[in-house]
């Protein structure tokens, strides 16, 4: 064998395959494919007929009711107002606390991604549960108002300002981690080039640095408006009754008004405005969806350029001084302005858990912050209910098993993705990530309706399958990711050495892949157990899982008892961290001994 020709065997392409062994890496699609289609493109054309669908066949009626009904078209503007309140909000805190990040010492910016990371991983039910202890009358921001001097406190929960504020602490990490990410690979070099030129800080920043960042501000604005429309968990503990969203109008028209027909319409609808806004923003959103069209962003792209009849120079030179000008004023604010946006993120993200964990030591049976006396009485309760822990024990199976399933069938159709042919990868990935934007509740009304008549409500089974669509997302673009940065020699390799498909997948792809795979698994558990519109649907009253019964709970009594819960998943996953890296450390000691062993 000359050199030549072993390294092109190295090298993979080509050499590899030859044309008697046709490529066949795009079947490890077909299993995603295939669950994709059944369980959430079906459902989805499932609700679009039965939208149109009424007493005598079909029919248009169902959305004319809906596009002439005042209550409908509230919903929706109250859906766009809170999204783009929640956005601004969100993207200016975040771009502010991930620049601050970004110019720390790494030793503090590692302690304070664990104050964005912590509660970016707690549960959305618990995170909003929090601020009813937190904004009501008797709460902690009531109390400490009466400290100041405020003795009528202002209404802030159970309103569009309490609806606001959880929904800005449950997506700031949203907003804040994709900028980091794209800050945190900024070279400054330019920036001090500026500087060293005669620019303020401010107008470097401006002209050098903010263009660097304006795909990943634009991104993660997509990203947390899209979300913001299907949100239905917060609005509906901490908006008043006249505050309903779409999401919520949605569930109203099918269960109080038992209306699966105008609830179809109304989702349907719904799901027009979701595409049509990711279709607009999908070369914003494709980066950070991990659907391979990072190229098509251009970060850093100026508008305009040389005016070729110097028209209006005048004009724009007197716009860039008066801009310049306000930038040098508000550079001076630079630091209050980075400073208060960490304090105030931080409190935002981190009061809520503290909150909960000291909340769940009350002794009251009663929503009172902070606790009169103090006691272990709510633990001994949870412990003792056996619906309640029935309801733990039947999230943390299902939550496995989805997880599980979807770790399996993502890994293999990442593999496609990455290593199959370029052509299917826009599509698929496209297909992959639909489960992250169309809102839960279009796709829980959807799944119902299809699956109800076979029988599948309030089992195991009809829990498994949705929550398994929608934890592959996770699982197909953590892995795919890790297949981009893993050397495709090392497969070809294997290959050339004589190993068969099921060898280099044992020997060279799970050892490489794990830690990707056990972070799909673990993000994909999470979607699953902190999961409440798909548990409304499928759960009935034989299988409730574990959020629906704490939403059930806090919507019928604020008690400590969800608090409880809350605290004993937090200390279990705090745990099961702990014994991750303890189990790490006693690997590498081990290794360490037995080499020290083995060169004596």
């Amino acid at each position: 064998m000359s050199v030549d020709s072993s390294l092109e065997q190295f090298t993979g392409g080509p050499a590899i395959r030859s044309a008697r062994r046709p490529d066949r890496r795009w079947l490890t699609l077909v299993p995603l494919l295939a669950v994709l289609t059944l369980l959430f493109v079906v459902p989805l054309f499932s609700l679009l007929v039965d939208s149109f669908r009424g007493g005598q066949g079909f029919t248009l009626e169902n959305y004319g009711e809906q596009v002439t009904s005042p209550v409908f078209w509230r919903a929706i503007r109250r859906t766009l107002v809170i999204a783009a309140l929640s956005t601004a909000i969100c993207v200016a805190l975040g771009y502010c606390m991930a620049y601050a990040l970004t110019r720390m010492p790494k030793r503090l910016r590692g302690v304070l991604m664990v104050v964005v990371l912590v509660p970016y991983f707690t549960s959305i039910l618990i995170r909003s549960y929090a601020w009813i202890a937190i904004l009501a009358p008797s709460g902690l921001v009531a109390r400490a108002l009466e400290l100041v001097g405020v003795g009528t406190p202002p209404d802030l929960v159970f309103n569009q300002t309490g609806m606001l504020i959880g929904t800005v602490q449950i997506l700031l990490p949203l907003a804040l981690l994709p900028i980091y990410s794209v800050m945190s690979g900024i070279d400054r070099a330019a920036v001090r080039a500026a500087q060293s030129l005669g620019a303020s800080p401010a107008v470097a920043h401006w002209h050098v640095y903010r263009p660097a960042t304006s795909s990943a501000v634009l991104a993660a604005a997509a990203l947390v408006f899209i979300s913001t429309l299907g949100f239905y968990v917060t609005p509906a503990l901490l908006g008043g009754p006249g505050d309903t969203l779409i999401a919520q109008s949605i569930l109203v028209q099918f269960s109080n008004l038992v209306d699966p027909a105008g609830a179809a319409a109304q989702a349907a609808l719904l799901l027009l405005i979701v595409l049509a806004l990711f279709a607009v923003l999908f070369r914003y959103l494709a980066p950070s969806l991990s659907v391979g069209a990072a190229d098509t962003v251009r970060p850093g792209r100026r508008r305009g350029g040389a005016d070729p009849a110097g028209r209006g120079e005048a004009l724009r030179d007197a716009r860039a001084r008066t801009l310049d000008t306000g930038l040098d004023i508000l550079g001076r604010l630079r630091l209050p302005a980075l400073v208060g946006g960490w304090v105030v993120g931080a409190a935002l993200l981190v009061t809520p858990l503290i909150v909960v964990a000291i909340w769940s030591f009350s002794d009251a049976t009663y929503l009172t912050f902070p606790p009169g006396e103090y006691s272990t009485r709510w633990f001994a309760d949870y412990f003792a209910d056996e619906t309640w822990i029935g309801s733990t024990f039947l999230s943390l199976g299902i939550a496995s098993a989805s997880a599980a399933i979807g770790v399996v069938i993502g890994g293999f159709g990442a593999f496609g993705l990455v290593r199959g042919p370029r052509r299917l990868r826009g599509p698929v990935a496209i297909l992959v990530a639909m489960p992250m934007i169309v809102p839960p509740m279009i796709y829980s009304l959807g799944f119902f309706l299809l699956v109800a008549p076979h029988g599948l409500v309030g089992t195991s089974v009809g829990l498994i399958l949705p929550y398994l669509v929608l934890g592959l997302p996770f699982s197909v673009s953590i892995t795919a990711a890790a297949l981009r940065n893993l050397d495709v020699r090392l497969e070809n390799a294997a290959r050339s050495l004589g190993a068969g498909p099921f060898s280099v997948l044992r020997h060279v792809l799970l050892p490489a892949l794990r830690p990707a795979l056990v972070s799909g698994f673990v993000f994909a558990f999470l979607a699953a157990f902190d999961d409440v519109v798909v548990a409304t649907f499928m759960s009935g009253p034989t299988a409730v899982t574990l959020p629906l019964r704490m939403f059930q709970d806090i919507k019928l009594e604020v008690s400590p008892r969800t608090a409880v819960v809350a605290v004993v998943l937090l200390a279990a996953g705090a745990a099961a961290v702990l014994l991750r890296f303890v189990t790490a450390w006693l690997v590498r000691a081990v290794r360490v001994a037995l080499s020290r062993q083995g060169a004596s």
